[in-house]
């Protein structure tokens, strides 16, 4: 909590009291089985008991309404009313829009009768104090008798539920990523182009269910030297289109009512539409001139490196250190595996730091040289990268060979001298002389060899790794230790039970609110939500930065644009907001980075420039501004097609968000293989 309130960053630990399991993975698949549970029994209730519930009778009265509405409104015309007022132009499809607000934020019946007031003075004040007496007590007992009970209980359920989706996003993103194996951490490999860039971030976002997640990888693979500022701007734009995945899939549990679907569908997919939008104008730009990249290297040009000794280096977070241990005993995935096939470390790793001079050293003895005297490596690995291998004409200490081989003239940078991280077959490694002395220079390490005999093998590296990638990708949790799961078999059942768990979460969300946000709170949620689209912006922004994901923003705002109780004009600045507040994330884990800060800064700068630049061109202006809510609503239209209405939503999800950037990502692949 101290943390929170911005006091020093502190581990969080665990007291699992007894040895034996901790028991949070059983927690967490508790509490996603209650959701689960309640899901079934409101959808049970709502289907096979509830009396009253007769959809076509619900359908016959609001088509009244309109034709009510309609009906007083050329009778005021007629006498002598206002010709030109608004209302006088709305289509029936927004005057249903209107009085479904209407409802919400009519006044509700004061069902509290008087005796049970007095009962409940009476009984709370021990027969001291009655309706009739005066004073503060009697005043606070009087308003707390009034108090709804049901939807105080029902705020907290919504908590939990909340919470809940927090956990599911989570363990969905560990299911999707144990569903892909280890090739996807290849994923960005392909990224030699900008419109493959953007593809591989929208993939990369769909597949972790968190653009912060996405941006959080990017950020490091710039820090490790693995992708250039340049690529990473395009994947960061396809990131921002990939969050709004989710949202959209929210959208689609309101098929029961076309209406509903409708507005839901139009308010998730104005998120799309902004961002599919921005990239369409940045990125051609951006290609032409990477400005972003300029702009943002002029502004950090001279950030310092996170010196763990003297700062505090840990990334401030908000949720996710009370979420990730629940989802990591459902299931915990291995990021180092992930992190070395994405960088190139399969075949093994130099685990030891060499000075300036060693590097140099040993680079120019495995590299082949230039007629400038240059070192040009790409003799030495048919992995050979040279933006991750070599920096400032030496290998990387982490590339430096375990072993090498000379050829028949002592030589070890020729095509007969071998480069090797494991033991040359046919060698005793434990007898062979190393080149490199780690007690020499007072304990400092230092070359002692130089003059190579022909035909002989020769230890470079004191500490090597390899094997670094055969590690399975799930290492813990109960899918691990207690149901004995493969990789595959864990993504398998963690994707699909976590989407029903999200399904399961976002109706009892949406249920819920229904009930509680009626009358008093919607009026005052309109009032807010009303009062200035900029605060709008604010609001969005600061729910994202405390949850740290624009999916739960913008996921609990689509069923609630669904019912009717906000508008699209009004859903367009939140997730705007939202937009920015993601940005933050990557902010906040770049102001401590320990390698390569610049660039680390760099893209999390483009990431927020990014959405600013994109709300100064499509929002403050209203010609502007409607172009993406004529798209949204366009989309949200094609839902109540008689034909293919009811698939729409998921051929428009299937296409935009897989198989668009999953054939791109197929032909960028098989170009670069």
């Amino acid at each position: 909590m101290r943390s929170l309130l911005g006091g020093a960053k502190e581990a969080l630990v665990h007291d699992p009291g007894a040895e034996g399991p901790e028991g949070e993975g059983e927690a967490a698949m508790t509490m996603m089985v209650i959701v689960y549970a309640v899901a079934l029994g409101l959808f049970i209730y709502e289907k096979f008991v509830k009396k009253d519930h007769d959809h076509d009778a619900l359908q016959a009265a609001e088509l009244a309404d309109v034709e009510n509405f309609k009906a007083k409104l050329a009778a005021q015309k007629a006498e002598g009313g206002d010709a030109d007022h608004p209302d006088h132009a709305l289509t029936d499809e927004e005057i249903r829009d209107k009085l479904k607000q209407q409802k919400w934020t009519e006044p509700e019946a004061d069902n509290i009768s008087p005796e049970f007031r007095s009962k409940f003075i009476r009984t709370a004040s021990f027969g001291a104090l009655d309706t009739m007496d005066k004073g503060p007590v009697r005043d606070a007992l009087y308003w707390l008798s009034g108090v709804n009970w049901t939807k105080v209980a029902l705020f907290w359920f919504v908590i939990y539920c909340v919470w809940v989706f927090l956990l599911v996003l989570s363990v969905m993103g560990t299911g999707f990523k144990l569903l892909g194996g280890k090739d996807s951490a290849k994923m960005f490999d392909v990224v030699d182009n900008p419109i493959s860039g953007v593809m591989i971030g929208i993939l990369a976002t769909v597949l972790v269910q968190s653009s912060s997640t996405t941006t959080s990888i990017i950020i490091s693979l710039v820090g490790a030297n693995e992708l250039s500022v340049n690529s990473a701007v395009f994947m960061v734009m396809g990131a921002n289109i990939g969050t709004s995945v989710t949202n959209t899939i929210v959208a689609m549990g309101h098929f029961a009512n076309q209406d509903d679907l409708r507005r839901g569908f139009s308010a998730a997919t104005v998120h799309d539409c902004f961002n599919l939008l921005c990239v369409a104008v940045f990125l051609p730009l951006n290609w032409i001139y990477p400005f972003l990249e300029k702009m943002t290297y002029e502004m950090v040009k001279d950030l310092k490196t996170c010196d763990a000794d003297t700062d505090n280096c840990n990334k401030r977070e908000f949720l996710k250190p009370y979420v990730s241990p629940y989802s990591k005993g459902i299931a915990k995935y291995n990021k180092d595996v992930s992190k070395y096939v994405s960088q190139g470390y399969c075949m093994g790793l130099c685990d030891h730091s060499f000075s300036s001079d060693d590097l140099a050293t040993i680079s120019g003895m495995v590299c082949e040289q230039t007629d400038a005297g240059a070192n040009s490596c790409g003799n030495v690995h048919s992995e050979f990268d040279g933006n991750s291998w070599m920096s400032g004409g030496n290998l990387y200490k982490k590339r430096v060979p375990a072993y090498i081989k000379t050829d028949a003239s002592g030589l070890a940078n020729t095509d007969d001298a071998g480069f090797y991280y494991a033991c040359p077959s046919g060698t005793d490694c434990d007898t062979v002389t190393s080149i490199y002395d780690e007690e020499a220079n007072e304990g400092a390490g230092e070359v002692t060899l130089t003059s190579l005999a022909a035909n002989t093998v020769y230890a470079v590296c004191p500490h090597p790794k390899t094997g670094l990638c055969d590690k399975r990708l799930l290492k813990g949790g109960l899918a691990l230790d207690e149901w004995k799961m493969t990789d595959e078999g864990a993504g398998t059942f963690l994707t699909i039970f976590s989407l029903g768990a999200l399904c399961a979460c976002l109706f009892c969300i949406v249920y819920t609110l229904q009930i509680i946000i009626k009358g008093g709170a919607a009026r005052v949620l309109k009032k807010v939500i009303g009062f200035n689209p900029y605060l709008n912006m604010l609001v969005g922004m600061g729910i994202t930065i405390m949850v740290q994901s624009s999916s739960i923003t913008t996921s609990t705002l689509t069923p609630i644009a669904a019912v009717g109780l906000i508008t699209l004009e009004e859903m367009f600045p939140l997730t705007l907001g939202a937009n920015i507040g993601t940005t933050l994330t990557g902010i906040m884990g770049a102001t401590v980075a320990t390698s390569n800060p610049v660039e680390a800064m760099q893209v999390a700068l483009c990431h927020l420039f990014f959405n600013l630049f994109g709300i100064a061109l499509w929002y403050p202006v209203p010609i502007m501004r409607n172009i993406p809510l004529r798209m949204c609503r366009f989309l949200g239209h094609m839902t109540a097609h008689p034909k293919y209405g009811k698939v729409f939503p998921l051929i428009y999800t299937g296409v935009v968000f897989f198989a668009i950037p999953g054939i791109a990502y197929g032909i960028a692949a098989a170009a670069t293989a």
